[in-house]
């Protein structure tokens, strides 16, 4: 049994790296013990192939999305039985509706063992449900002959289907008997028989001349190549202004940032109200500018890979491609009136913005950043802050976990993309999302990430201030605000980090300057309810 364990195990492990991965995250167990020996075995001589130990299953998920969504190849996750797979399901989750191919491990108590009360046990085959694209089941005791083969072809279809858009997790529940020792040190080489996907490189889309006077495009985060130099080239000859959302990869100062100020004091004005809305991929960060087009009926086409997922549901015409393959095929007839109407949409582009305190931190970050820094957002405010004042001057590399919108899990994700480059990458995140997240900074201290992580500590949940709750002034602070009080610099020194306070936005370029190792934690205290004063100054100057 053994020897069809170790011999099977081997052959997954090749099979998945025929497949397209290359990076592995364990989460230590006892019933996952051949599957990780093995996958360390083979890391170690294999040097294109990179292992991560984790030990919170939590944080590993998230880790794991990160490398995943940044390196846009698929990631597998070892995890051990009971409620440690269970863990995963927050990263998995978000990885399902962000389109993000994982590939879960979950090792599993054999048959007999099954409902008949032995210590943890759950039923873990399909244990995802929804947000998995399919899961399978392997029995790597097996010594039937044509089991191997079975391994070897099935592993390769279902990472291809994790990788095939839309992308997301699937899972292989692993049963185990013990013994569960495989034998090491054997290294003949194991041969997969390669499963190769093929597919038309570009594909073909009907689409006639776009007739409409005035064309605007509005891109919406991308979680799929970019399409940035193929978005600016169509752009700049047919005279279309583009709308670019922070996530969509695409934010150059030549770009329009900031639509959700603009929609808020009422800018656009009939000058700007386009015809004809060409929209790429996923729902945007701004809620407002889907509401702006469904309230004025304006035509909307949505191409994706994915098209027509439209919360609004005012999409006209859902085209299934790639933004790139669209734009390589489709041309705007030409108008006098197409280019006075991008000219307009640049002047609103290029008016100042005045910011100040929490609100400059973006300001300062979009000057002080290097060049294609990879930049990681949390939710809530960053993602908006960065939305509204973030020019895209020094990079367009940035990321965030939009799919289910939370907190959770956003330092281990941010970690995840650090490990993927040996360039600096950074993370603006919150104290409340800091500590939703704090045991993913071990990952930081025991692989040395280069990260800086910017914390805007205003003290608990700064976004719950903007909204109609904060009127409810007995019960505010206890259900929304959530104050914790807490000493980041403690923090850092838990995890042997750096830490910098940062006392003023424009000190930030010199603090970035500064060359260091590892992880950075930068903390710049804000205060929630000034923020809002300053959002609502911001609005009522019209500085646009």
């Amino acid at each position: 049994m053994t020897d069809a364990l170790t011999n099977n195990t081997k052959h997954l492990i090749a099979a998945l790296v025929a497949g397209g991965v290359k990076h592995f995250v364990i989460s230590p167990g006892s019933r996952s013990t051949p599957v990780a020996l093995l996958i360390a075995e083979y890391v170690k001589h294999h040097p294109n192939t990179q292992l991560y130990v984790d030990v919170d299953e939590r944080s590993a998920g998230f880790f794991a999305l990160g490398i995943a969504k940044t390196t846009l190849s698929p990631v597998v996750l070892l995890g051990t039985s009971g409620t440690a797979i269970t863990e995963y399901t927050p990263a998995v989750a978000e990885a399902s509706v962000s389109e993000v191919p994982l590939i879960i491990l979950s090792t599993d108590r054999p048959q007999e063992l099954q409902y008949n009360g032995a210590p943890q046990t759950l039923p873990q085959q399909n244990m995802f449900g929804k947000f998995t694209k399919a899961d399978l089941a392997f029995n790597l005791q097996d010594t039937h002959h044509d089991i191997t083969e079975y391994i070897d072809f099935a592993t390769q279809k279902f990472v291809h289907l994790a990788n095939t858009a839309p992308c997301g997790p699937v899972q292989f529940n692993l049963p185990l008997r013990k013994p569960l020792m495989p034998t090491l040190g054997n290294q003949d080489n194991v041969l997969v028989k390669q499963l190769s996907f093929s597919k038309p490189s570009q594909i073909e889309i009907d689409i006639l001349p776009i007739t409409a006077k005035r064309v605007l495009i509005l891109a919406g985060p991308n979680v799929a190549e970019s399409y940035s130099d193929a978005l600016l080239a169509f752009s700049q000859r047919y005279h279309v202004p583009v709308i670019a959302d922070i996530l969509s990869r695409a934010r150059t100062p030549e770009t329009i940032h900031g639509i959700d100020y603009l929609l808020k004091f009422n800018q656009l004005t009939e000058e700007l109200q386009p015809d004809l809305v060409i929209r790429f991929g996923k729902t945007p960060v701004s809620a407002k500018v889907l509401q702006w087009l469904k309230h004025n009926n304006i035509e909307t086409w949505h191409i994706d890979l994915n098209a027509g997922t439209d919360h609004s549901r005012h999409v006209s015409r859902a085209i299934l491609a790639s933004p790139q393959d669209f734009l390589r095929q489709a041309n705007v007839l030409p108008s006098k009136e197409q280019q006075a109407f991008e000219n307009n949409w640049q002047l609103i582009n290029q008016r100042d913005k005045r910011l100040v305190r929490e609100m400059a931190i973006v300001s300062a970050l979009d000057r002080a950043v290097s060049p294609k820094t990879p930049i990681f957002v949390a939710n809530s405010m960053p993602i908006r802050d960065m939305d509204d004042f973030f020019s895209g001057f020094n990079t367009q590399t940035i990321y965030a976990n939009r799919g289910a919108n939370g907190i959770d899990g956003v330092i281990s994700t941010a970690l995840g993309m650090s490990a993927t480059t040996k360039q600096r990458s950074l993370l603006l995140t919150g104290d409340l999302t800091l500590f939703h997240d704090m045991n993913g900074l071990m990952m930081a201290r025991n692989y040395q990430l280069p990260l800086d992580i910017i914390v805007i500590d205003n003290n608990g949940g700064g976004i719950f201030s903007f909204l109609p709750q904060a009127e409810a002034t007995e019960y505010f602070e206890t259900l929304f605000g959530t104050p914790l009080a807490l000493d980041i610099s403690k923090i850092a020194s838990l995890y042997q980090l750096s830490y910098v306070l940062l006392k003023q936005p424009e000190d930030l370029q010199k603090v970035l300057n500064q060359p260091t190792d590892g992880t950075r934690i930068i903390v710049y205290p804000s205060n929630r309810t000034q923020n809002v004063r300053d959002h609502q100054k911001y609005i009522g100057e019209s500085l646009w």
